[in-house]
């Protein structure tokens, strides 16, 4: 595991705490293959647990402060907004204000899917920019305005190869570099390419690609200039079109992204699906599942909330489920309890457990059970609620 710690309690306290997981995984031991002998270490059986613990003393101990800094960082966000409204950027402070501090949850969440406690986005906030194409707003006018105010982008590492694999050229200097400490900004928009000439040299590696679901945004992270710590607090910026986008946003993760990340969470190992074919069909009818409802809704609710915000167009494209659409969504989900069912029957069959392995594994399997089980029934909520919203609007008309 990558471990950044990013708060002082955090830094103080992580040796203790490190030395207490790794005595845990020893005598648990998390993760299971086909032989059950393998020294993999990864967060599973009660490791969550004790991270979740650890992380909401800290937080506990932290917030405070957090939410003073973060005021602090919105009111900065709105002076710059009100300073830069001549060029379409402006600032809803009731929605930044939401959730302007990360949840200890999703705290938690975040390092047990990355395996790492570096959580770049403590503190968060949101701009709207009539048109984020536009780069030499981002670069002359935003980045300066915010550097007056003493906030300047962080920096990150990054292996070379990473940047090869993005279709970046590199220098031979570069290439020969075991990693390239670069702004920590990446401009997810569609063709920016195009327009890479109106950044400075120092951003070159800035510009990325859109998400497999069509949405799109600015991100970059700042600290403050005169914070000398180690690990300084970063202040996540998102800009988005406008408020058409983030509600797109926050409806598309609250019901659909939320739930199938829980899917990748699972204690199913896919690292080592030849030894197990059952891990490999599992993940397939998650990647299924994930392409039902990227096509069906989030590509969908990006592309209409785009329209409106970006070219002040009112039509829609109807987000809507079928009957087929449902019988289709009910076998992805009981083939894929099935898969479960049968994976862990492999391991067992597959391997010689001791009673401690098999209670463990018992524990895994019904805990992913409950987590498909949740899953499927709140998106089946989800399927509902777009149905509902469908036929209201077909009724206005």
């Amino acid at each position: 595991m990558n471990i950044l710690p990013i708060t002082p309690y955090l830094q103080n306290n992580f040796s203790a705490q490190r030395k207490e997981l790794n005595n845990s995984v020893t005598v648990i031991q998390p993760k299971y293959y086909n032989t059950l002998q393998k020294d993999t270490v990864s967060f599973s059986g009660k490791i969550p647990n004790k991270i979740a613990d650890f992380v909401e003393v800290g937080l506990s101990k932290e917030q405070k402060r957090f939410e003073r800094i973060a005021t602090t960082y919105l009111d900065v966000l709105e002076s710059v907004a009100a300073k830069l409204e001549d060029y379409g950027v402006s600032f809803d402070r009731e929605y930044c204000e939401l959730n302007p501090v990360k949840s200890p949850q999703s705290y938690t969440s975040k390092i047990i899917r990355s395996g790492s406690f570096n959580v770049p986005d403590t503190i968060r906030a949101t701009l709207y920019m009539k048109d984020p194409y536009d780069l030499s707003i981002l670069n002359d006018k935003l980045l300066p305005e915010m550097e007056k105010r003493g906030y300047v982008l962080s920096h990150i590492e990054v292996n070379p190869e990473e940047l090869r694999k993005k279709g970046y050229s590199l220098s031979a200097k570069e290439a020969a570099k075991p990693y390239i400490k670069i702004p920590d900004l990446d401009i997810r928009l569609e063709d920016a390419a195009e327009q890479a000439d109106k950044l400075a040299p120092e951003l070159k590696f800035a510009i990325g690609k859109p998400q497999k679901s069509g949405y799109e945004d600015i991100q970059m992270r700042f600290v403050r200039e005169y914070d000398t710590k180690r690990s300084p607090v970063q202040h996540e910026l998102i800009i988005l079109f406008g408020q058409n986008y983030a509600m797109a946003k926050h409806i598309e993760s609250e019901k659909i992204y939320n739930q199938l990340r829980q899917l990748d969470e699972l204690h199913i190992s896919f690292d080592e699906m030849k030894d197990n074919p059952h891990a490999l069909k599992a993940k397939r009818y998650i990647d299924l599942l994930k392409q039902m409802f990227r096509g069906k809704v989030s590509e969908k609710l990006f592309l209409n909330a785009k329209n409106k915000d970006l070219y002040d167009m009112s039509e829609e494209v109807s987000i809507t489920f079928s009957d087929t659409d449902k019988q289709v969504f009910e076998s992805y989900f009981a083939e894929l309890l099935d898969r479960l069912n049968s994976y862990y029957k492999e391991l067992r069959k597959s391997a010689q457990v001791s009673p401690s392995a098999t209670k463990q594994l018992n524990s895994d399997a019904k805990q992913d059970r409950a987590v498909i089980q949740t899953v499927q029934a709140k998106l089946k909520d989800a399927i509902e609620y777009f149905n509902r919203q469908h036929d209201l609007k077909q009724n206005e008309h």
